[in-house]
């Protein structure tokens, strides 16, 4: 993702440089739905994904005058909007390894939850879709690792940007990244084999099928995989839309509560739910 195959307006540019705003708008404008996407992937909870998108347009044009095109700008506003990302997340805590099977328990004892997720199942845009929530408990897991190996992987790994770019954004050596990706790697395979039951059919999270189980009748989507390794599920995360699809509505009110939950450390570890399981009666 090199500036050389995606030409830059030098007349644009230099306009922008010059301090209009427009020109900086028009410029970029293409390139703010990655920005969000790279975000998103990091971050998960909705008004926080707005804010720092934000962050990251503001201070791209306050420092509009020292982007001399080395790089193209997608990979260069992404790259703002990861370091704010990651500031974000390091004054936070990172989320439990159970936090979606502590969140569903939850649901179902509490009345308030329950009905908000109700309400978004009954919205009339509403349709399920398994590659999206595929997308949205990825986010879930990544939210686990130390803030630099979630980015390390979101920007190599689901982003494509190379090693060289991906460190750049980072502001760390190629060195470095690798081993943050590493770590990024085995932690999140770890994590699923114990979690997922598209990995192990022992693993505690069924929520793919218990989600598609509950949406109205002709709003269910395609049922989950038999089975979901590694490399495919990389693939759906990179193709799936992330707050932008069917399924939208439904993620924000569990990034936004799942956060809330993750923040104050609510429920029970040990907690486990038969949402989705076959035969579960």
């Amino acid at each position: 993702m090199n500036a050389a195959s995606n030409p830059i307006d030098q007349e644009l540019l230099g306009a922008a440089q010059r301090g209009d705003r427009r020109a900086f708008d028009r410029l970029f404008a293409e390139h703010v739905p990655k920005l969000r996407g790279v975000v998103r992937r990091l971050v998960g909870h909705p008004d926080h994904v707005d804010d720092l998108s934000q962050q990251a347009l503001l201070k791209a044009y306050e420092n509009i005058s020292g982007f001399r095109g080395e790089a193209a700008p997608s990979t260069w506003l992404c790259s703002i909007g990861t370091r704010l990302a990651l500031d974000h997340l390091r004054a936070r805590k990172r989320w439990r390894e159970k936090a979606q099977v502590i969140f569903a328990s939850r649901c179902l004892e509490d009345e308030t939850m329950g009905g908000e997720v109700g309400q978004a199942l009954g919205s009339p845009a509403y349709s399920y879709d398994v590659r999206e929530h595929i997308a949205y408990c990825f986010t879930c897991v990544g939210r686990t690792l130390e803030p630099e190996a979630q980015a390390a992987l979101v920007l190599r790994d689901v982003m494509d940007l190379s090693n060289d770019e991906a460190a750049k954004a980072l502001e760390i050596s190629t060195s470095v990244l690798r081993h943050h990706l590493a770590s990024a790697r085995e932690q999140m395979q770890h994590s699923y084999e114990g979690l997922c039951a598209l990995v192990n059919k022992q693993g505690a999270c069924w929520q793919c099928a218990g989600l598609r189980e509950v949406s109205p009748p002709g709003k269910q989507g395609e049922p989950a995989p038999d089975t979901l390794l590694w490399p495919r599920r990389l693939e759906i995360v990179r193709e799936a839309a992330l707050g932008t699809g069917m399924t939208a509505a439904l993620h924000e009110v569990f990034f936004r509560r799942t956060e809330e939950q993750e923040e104050a450390r609510m429920g029970d570890e040990s907690a486990s739910t038969n949402c989705g399981r076959p035969n579960s009666g």
